[in-house]
């Protein structure tokens, strides 16, 4: 071989290995800097080798390495010890229309190859009653300011959460557990209470309109109501100071009637401290 020639092929092969780089199809001499094989062209595609799943099977190629199945018609990689179908990993079947739970809580909408998932809306319907418990709700987590708003538990013709008793005119209050709030009566309200010494008053108070003054004599005297009750049946707390005793002898709308007696059971001649609180029966 002439001289010449030979140099020039020691040059063209020194100049290759250096470079290290391919670049097929369209511009030629452009490939960029990062670039061991670099594919251009607009009116041709590159086609990865194919084979069948027999033949597929057979290679057992480095990790990384692909194919494409004609027998399932879809892409494969190996992982280093199995080939994956890359259409089954990839196997979503979302269309442009929304994909929503039966309740609403999720909603999958996909946007050309953009795949969106967010939480739709949760209510009611997504929580199993009885399902949440005070130990399952943060402190402060439930209040007023942010999260319970005006009116939003609805009562009476609108029953929504909050459902009162059948019974008119009840309150809520704890059970004797203190575990649960139940419907209960209220407390009975007082009509009058004081306290008196023998038949003169020291603390003596109506309630709701009531006025109350005392009368009668020291060992017998009596409560009496303006206007009197709508009829004699209202309960009566007595108590006494010391060993003196108290007992209810006459009880109708306009007033009751006490007798005081000492610790010996004789009437009482001078003042003894009593009190008395009247209720609506």
């Amino acid at each position: 071989m002439h001289l010449s020639k030979l140099l020039f092929l020691v040059l063209f092969i020194c100049s290759f290995s250096l470079v290290a780089q391919i670049k097929i199809g369209d511009n030629p001499q452009n490939i960029d800097a990062a670039s061991i094989l670099e594919l251009e062209s607009t009116n041709r595609a590159f086609v990865i080798n194919r084979v069948t799943t027999a033949q597929m099977n057979a290679i057992v190629p480095i990790e990384g390495a692909m194919v494409y199945n004609t027998d399932i018609q879809c892409l494969h990689y190996y992982d280093g010890e199995n080939w994956l179908n890359l259409c089954e990993a990839l196997g979503l079947t979302i269309t442009n229309n929304p994909l929503v739970h039966a309740d609403t809580t999720i909603a999958i909408t996909r946007v050309d190859n953009n795949i969106n998932i967010e939480v739709d809306s949760i209510t009611g319907l997504q929580i199993i009653d009885r399902s949440i418990r005070g130990d399952d709700i943060a402190g402060s987590a439930v209040n007023g300011s942010f999260h319970i708003q005006n009116r939003s538990i609805p009562v009476g013709a609108n029953i929504g959460k909050l459902i009162p008793s059948a019974i008119p005119n009840q309150i809520l209050k704890t059970n004797a557990a203190g575990t649960d709030a139940i419907w209960a009566a209220p407390p009975i309200s007082p009509i009058a209470f004081g306290k008196i010494d023998g038949n003169s008053e020291l603390k003596i108070f109506g309630i709701t309109g009531t006025t109350v003054s005392v009368g009668g004599s020291v060992a017998f005297p009596s409560i009496n109501f303006v206007p009197p009750r709508p009829d004699g049946d209202y309960i009566i707390q007595l108590t006494v100071s010391g060993d003196n005793r108290i007992i209810l002898i006459n009880q109708n709308p306009n007033a009751f009637t006490v007798e005081l007696r000492d610790a010996a059971g004789n009437s009482v001649t001078s003042a003894v401290e009593w009190h008395f609180t009247v209720f609506d029966n």
